[in-house]
Protein backbone atom coordinates (compact mmCIF):
# COMPACT_ATOMS: atom_id res chain seq x y z
CA UNK A 1 0.00 0.00 0.00
CA UNK A 2 1.02 3.81 -1.08
CA UNK A 3 1.97 5.97 1.64
CA UNK A 4 -1.10 7.76 0.38
CA UNK A 5 -3.34 4.83 1.15
CA UNK A 6 -1.72 4.49 4.74
CA UNK A 7 -2.85 8.31 5.19
CA UNK A 8 -5.94 7.71 3.37
CA UNK A 9 -6.38 4.37 5.62
CA UNK A 10 -5.53 6.31 8.75
CA UNK A 11 -7.94 9.24 8.28
CA UNK A 12 -11.04 6.95 7.23
CA UNK A 13 -10.20 5.27 10.46
CA UNK A 14 -11.00 8.45 12.64
CA UNK A 15 -13.88 9.75 10.37
CA UNK A 16 -15.63 6.50 9.16
CA UNK A 17 -18.21 6.51 10.74
CA UNK A 18 -18.79 10.37 11.33
CA UNK A 19 -22.80 9.77 9.92
CA UNK A 20 -23.47 7.82 12.80
CA UNK A 21 -24.13 11.70 14.33
CA UNK A 22 -27.67 11.29 12.07
CA UNK A 23 -28.50 8.40 13.57
CA UNK A 24 -31.37 8.96 16.64
CA UNK A 25 -29.62 8.02 19.77
CA UNK A 26 -32.46 5.32 20.66
CA UNK A 27 -31.45 3.44 18.03
CA UNK A 28 -27.84 3.83 18.64
CA UNK A 29 -28.19 1.84 21.91
CA UNK A 30 -31.54 -0.24 21.48
CA UNK A 31 -30.34 -3.85 22.75
CA UNK A 32 -33.19 -6.12 20.58
CA UNK A 33 -33.84 -6.48 17.02
CA UNK A 34 -34.18 -3.39 14.90
CA UNK A 35 -37.04 -2.61 12.85
CA UNK A 36 -36.34 -2.24 8.90
CA UNK A 37 -36.54 1.67 9.08
CA UNK A 38 -34.27 1.35 11.92
CA UNK A 39 -32.09 -0.59 10.15
CA UNK A 40 -31.96 1.35 6.82
CA UNK A 41 -30.87 4.57 9.21
CA UNK A 42 -27.71 2.34 10.31
CA UNK A 43 -27.20 1.52 6.58
CA UNK A 44 -27.55 5.34 5.47
CA UNK A 45 -24.55 6.32 7.84
CA UNK A 46 -21.60 5.06 5.31
CA UNK A 47 -23.02 7.69 2.77
CA UNK A 48 -24.13 10.10 5.53
CA UNK A 49 -20.36 10.56 6.20
CA UNK A 50 -19.16 10.75 2.95
CA UNK A 51 -21.56 14.00 2.70
CA UNK A 52 -19.70 15.40 5.83
CA UNK A 53 -16.48 15.05 4.85
CA UNK A 54 -16.87 15.24 0.94
CA UNK A 55 -16.29 19.15 1.26
CA UNK A 56 -13.02 18.86 2.75
CA UNK A 57 -10.60 18.53 -0.26
CA UNK A 58 -7.41 16.35 1.21
CA UNK A 59 -10.02 13.90 2.50
CA UNK A 60 -11.37 13.08 -1.17
CA UNK A 61 -9.42 9.52 -1.57
CA UNK A 62 -10.83 8.98 2.20
CA UNK A 63 -14.55 8.78 0.73
CA UNK A 64 -14.21 5.32 -1.11
CA UNK A 65 -12.90 3.26 2.27
CA UNK A 66 -15.76 5.51 4.43
CA UNK A 67 -18.66 4.57 1.71
CA UNK A 68 -17.99 1.08 1.46
CA UNK A 69 -16.14 -0.16 4.70
CA UNK A 70 -19.90 -2.12 5.52
CA UNK A 71 -19.77 -4.22 2.01
CA UNK A 72 -18.62 -7.83 2.13
CA UNK A 73 -16.50 -9.90 0.30
CA UNK A 74 -19.19 -12.18 -1.04
CA UNK A 75 -21.01 -8.82 -2.17
CA UNK A 76 -23.90 -9.37 0.56
CA UNK A 77 -22.49 -5.88 2.48
CA UNK A 78 -24.08 -2.34 1.73
CA UNK A 79 -24.32 0.19 -0.07
CA UNK A 80 -23.71 -1.05 -3.25
CA UNK A 81 -23.49 -5.57 -3.04
CA UNK A 82 -19.73 -4.88 -3.97
CA UNK A 83 -17.71 -8.14 -3.87
CA UNK A 84 -13.87 -9.65 -3.20
CA UNK A 85 -11.47 -6.70 -5.43
CA UNK A 86 -14.55 -4.62 -6.31
CA UNK A 87 -14.36 -3.55 -2.69
CA UNK A 88 -11.44 -0.86 -2.33
CA UNK A 89 -8.59 -2.25 -0.77
CA UNK A 90 -8.95 0.03 2.09
CA UNK A 91 -12.42 -0.25 3.24
CA UNK A 92 -11.86 -3.95 3.05
CA UNK A 93 -8.62 -3.55 6.07
CA UNK A 94 -11.42 -1.16 7.75
CA UNK A 95 -14.22 -4.07 7.62
CA UNK A 96 -11.80 -5.98 9.44
CA UNK A 97 -10.45 -3.40 11.83
CA UNK A 98 -14.25 -2.10 12.62
CA UNK A 99 -15.69 -5.68 13.15
CA UNK A 100 -12.87 -6.13 15.09
CA UNK A 101 -13.39 -2.85 17.44
CA UNK A 102 -16.92 -3.55 17.55
CA UNK A 103 -16.37 -7.49 19.03
CA UNK A 104 -13.88 -6.67 21.47
CA UNK A 105 -16.20 -3.20 22.95
CA UNK A 106 -19.70 -4.87 22.89
CA UNK A 107 -22.70 -3.27 21.60
CA UNK A 108 -26.06 -3.02 23.31
CA UNK A 109 -27.08 -5.92 21.21
CA UNK A 110 -24.01 -8.04 21.43
CA UNK A 111 -21.90 -9.13 24.61
CA UNK A 112 -18.33 -7.86 24.41
CA UNK A 113 -15.93 -10.80 23.17
CA UNK A 114 -12.25 -11.84 24.13
CA UNK A 115 -9.66 -10.94 21.66
CA UNK A 116 -9.09 -14.68 21.14
CA UNK A 117 -13.00 -14.89 20.53
CA UNK A 118 -12.86 -12.25 17.91
CA UNK A 119 -9.99 -13.43 16.27
CA UNK A 120 -11.93 -16.71 15.84
CA UNK A 121 -15.01 -14.83 14.30
CA UNK A 122 -12.52 -13.12 11.93
CA UNK A 123 -11.40 -16.36 10.73
CA UNK A 124 -14.66 -17.87 10.52
CA UNK A 125 -16.20 -15.32 8.34
CA UNK A 126 -12.71 -14.65 6.05
CA UNK A 127 -13.66 -15.27 2.38
CA UNK A 128 -17.50 -14.64 2.83
CA UNK A 129 -17.79 -11.59 5.17
CA UNK A 130 -14.01 -10.50 5.38
CA UNK A 131 -10.96 -10.63 2.97
CA UNK A 132 -9.13 -13.32 3.75
CA UNK A 133 -5.63 -12.00 2.78
CA UNK A 134 -6.53 -8.99 5.15
CA UNK A 135 -7.93 -11.76 8.28
CA UNK A 136 -4.85 -13.48 7.43
CA UNK A 137 -2.53 -10.29 8.23
CA UNK A 138 -4.57 -9.15 10.85
CA UNK A 139 -4.17 -12.63 12.81
CA UNK A 140 -0.80 -12.77 12.22
CA UNK A 141 0.18 -9.27 13.93
CA UNK A 142 -2.41 -9.96 16.66
CA UNK A 143 0.32 -12.23 18.01
CA UNK A 144 2.76 -10.09 17.70
CA UNK A 145 3.86 -8.25 21.90
CA UNK A 146 4.02 -5.09 20.72
CA UNK A 147 0.53 -5.17 18.45
CA UNK A 148 -1.34 -7.44 21.18
CA UNK A 149 -0.88 -4.17 23.87
CA UNK A 150 -2.54 -2.01 21.37
CA UNK A 151 -5.53 -4.93 21.09
CA UNK A 152 -5.27 -4.79 25.10
CA UNK A 153 -6.09 -1.51 25.27
CA UNK A 154 -8.94 -1.01 22.41
CA UNK A 155 -10.60 -3.76 24.99
CA UNK A 156 -10.12 -2.00 27.52
CA UNK A 157 -11.67 0.79 26.91
CA UNK A 158 -8.65 3.22 27.38
CA UNK A 159 -8.95 2.80 30.81
CA UNK A 160 -5.59 1.59 31.88
CA UNK A 161 -3.82 3.10 29.41
CA UNK A 162 0.09 1.13 29.53
CA UNK A 163 2.99 4.13 29.65
CA UNK A 164 5.39 1.83 27.53
CA UNK A 165 2.67 1.73 24.25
Amino acid sequence: MSQQGINSLYYASLLHDAGVINVPYEILVKNSQLTQEEFKIIRDHPANSVELIRPVQFLKPVLPIILYHHEKYDGTGYPSGLKKEQIPLGARIMAVADAFEAMICGRPYRRKLTISEAIEELKEHSGTQFDPKIVSVFCGLSSNKQFKKYLDLIASGFNDTPRDV
